[in-house]
């Protein structure tokens, strides 16, 4: 994986930022460019922009997962 920055330390991972382009680099169609645009890469001093990242990282890894656990079921794999 290649985040924008290296990650040298839990801290680095504290924004979000660096899981967000790792989740797109593992399935880009679910973790696209508009999503990954909703996650704000200026948060590295501002926890209430390092909570919103996670929190939309949080929640798009959950609804990935239900998707994903779905579609190997035989339902439907990516909502649009």
């Amino acid at each position: 994986f290649a985040p924008p920055s290296p990650c040298a330390s839990p801290q680095d991972l504290a924004s979000g930022v660096a899981l967000a382009h790792v989740l797109h680099s593992i399935d880009a169609s679910w973790f696209n460019e508009t999503w990954l645009g909703r996650i704000r890469d200026d948060a590295e001093d501002n926890w209430r922009l390092k909570v919103s990242n996670l929190r939309k990282v949080l929640q798009s890894v959950l609804e990935y997962w239900q998707d994903v656990s779905v579609g190997v079921r035989g339902g439907p794999r990516h909502p649009g």
